[in-house]
């Protein structure tokens, strides 16, 4: 088994550490951007069928990564809260990790952004040493991360993308996951 493959044992630990630690944070006031809140949790996975209606929703096909994570975890339970530092700011929130079919406006929403500013980002992730193929869907997981479902389905790429700025955010879904939620 390739280590960075994701498993039924990577996310049962997983789950189990990212919901313990959620249960302790408190949201730092220093902080701009989103946080996650105290008590978030994970919600159960989606069916076979489920994620099936899932890629024919979004026209893609799922790393085998991807359909793995999604058949054990279906996004968060309670939204990220923005406090601004503390500046005064009225604090915002925003959907945690996406949700089907409870977010599919919004994912598709962020599919539409993506796909307009298709080729600069393919042009700025090429000087970034990453060639994104010209058929390969991209699908946001969590506010601005996207999973690259290319022609490959045991690649799990995930890009960082923000209008036209993205890089290479993790060269798989584990090690991103491992990064963004330690």
């Amino acid at each position: 088994m390739n280590p960075l493959t994701i498993d039924h044992e990577f996310l049962l630990r997983f789950k189990q550490r990212t919901e313990a630690k959620w249960n302790l944070i408190a949201t730092n006031p220093q902080i701009y951007g989103f946080q996650f809140q105290r008590g978030t949790r994970w919600h159960d996975g989606l069916a076979e069928k489920q994620v099936r209606d899932y890629e024919e929703h979004l026209k893609a096909q799922f790393p085998s990564d991807f359909r793995q994570f999604l058949l054990h975890m279906n996004g968060t339970d309670l939204p990220t809260l923005n406090v601004y530092g503390n500046c005064g700011e009225p604090y915002r929130t925003s959907v945690g990790v996406y949700s089907y079919p409870r977010d599919l406006e919004i994912i598709k929403g962020r599919v539409a952004d993506v796909a307009r500013e298709r080729k600069t980002i393919q042009t700025v992730l090429r000087a970034g040493g990453y060639e994104l193929a010209s058929s390969a869907s991209l699908v946001p997981f969590y506010i601005h991360r996207f999973i690259v479902c290319g022609p490959d389905p045991t690649e799990s790429v995930v890009l960082s993308i923000h209008g036209t700025d993205a890089f290479v955010y993790g060269s798989s879904l584990r090690l991103y996951l491992e990064a963004e939620f330690p």
